[in-house]
């Protein structure tokens, strides 16, 4: 597996967080299978022009990780066009407290790259 899992430890006494960063192929993997769904922090010209198939758009501009949706049984992978914006909506949920946030390395960008369906208008 490509996972890279980074441990936070707060040092306010809350339990570690996991930051974990996946690989485009791997995210297809479990989109597939039905264990993950991704979430485009995007703005949304940018998600209309080009976007993963079945992606939810949640534009980090608007995002708020105090009222970010959990599903259960789900894995949420976010992602972007290189990765910087869903790192950040990443350091956003687990200072909100998510103990395990997935983020997509590379965005859409490397998603495309790795020869990965796309939908354009």
């Amino acid at each position: 597996m490509s996972a890279e899992v980074i441990r936070i430890d707060e040092s306010t006494g809350m339990s570690s967080s996991e930051f974990i960063e996946l690989e485009p192929t791997e995210v297809h993997q479990r989109i597939t299978c039905g264990r993950s769904i991704i979430v485009d922090v995007r703005e949304a010209s940018e998600y209309e022009n080009i976007r993963i198939p079945g992606a939810f758009l949640m534009p980090l501009s608007f995002f708020e990780a105090e009222h970010f949706p959990v599903i259960s049984g789900t894995e949420v992978v976010l992602m972007c066009a290189v990765g910087k914006r869903s790192a950040a909506a990443a350091k956003q949920l687990m200072n909100a407290g998510f103990t395990k946030v997935i983020h997509m390395k590379g965005g859409i960008n490397q998603w495309r790259e790795d020869g990965l369906p796309v939908e354009e208008d």
